[in-house]
């Protein structure tokens, strides 16, 4: 008996941390403050020799900062393990749903915006948010990659937010094994 109790436990901390605290707290507390930008994981792919991961990111509450609300993402950073980095095939945004896909450098180094934060290397998408539009964030790598659900991402804003900006995200685990 002890042990379907322990297993009952071990399922409902396990489907809290799926579904994340934030969901459990009042829409009173969460009216006034807008705690993160929201970054969902759209597609994961694995397609012939390669994997495609893509996001979408948006601002659920935009404004100058000020009451709840969070400013324009100035840009986007995501930290690459060493294999991701190797297997680096290209890395793309979109800003129109998708329609039209604009490659970033492939330079994975220290982002000077948020070198107080961390001492990793990031691949760097230079382009944000504008209000509550959603864009798309696209890497394809040579290999396959597991799911991280608590991967570490960097937002930077025009100004205003201070601090690291850290937000986890459904992203980039260890690579897999064959």
């Amino acid at each position: 008996m002890k042990h379907l109790f322990t297993a009952a436990i071990v399922a409902i901390i396990a489907t809290v941390s799926i579904i994340g605290f934030s969901s459990f707290t009042s829409k009173k507390s969460t009216a006034n403050a807008a705690t993160s930008y929201q970054i969902n994981l759209v597609k994961m792919d694995v397609s012939g020799t390669t994997q495609t991961w893509e996001w979408s990111l948006y601002n659920p509450n935009p404004g100058n900062g000020n009451n709840g609300t969070l400013q324009n993402l100035s840009h986007w950073d995501i930290p690459l393990n060493a294999a991701a980095e190797a297997a680096l095939v290209s890395a793309e945004y979109s800003i129109d749903g998708g329609i039209t896909w604009i490659a970033v450098p492939l330079e994975v180094e220290r982002d000077p915006a948020i070198r107080m934060c961390t001492g990793v290397d990031v691949l760097k998408f230079n382009v944000g948010t504008v209000g509550s539009q959603t864009n798309l964030y696209r890497v394809v790598f040579s290999q396959e990659f597991g799911l991280s659900p608590w991967a570490t991402s960097y937002v930077k804003t025009g100004g205003g937010l201070q601090g690291c900006n850290m937000q986890y995200y459904a992203g980039l685990g260890a690579k897999q094994l064959d």
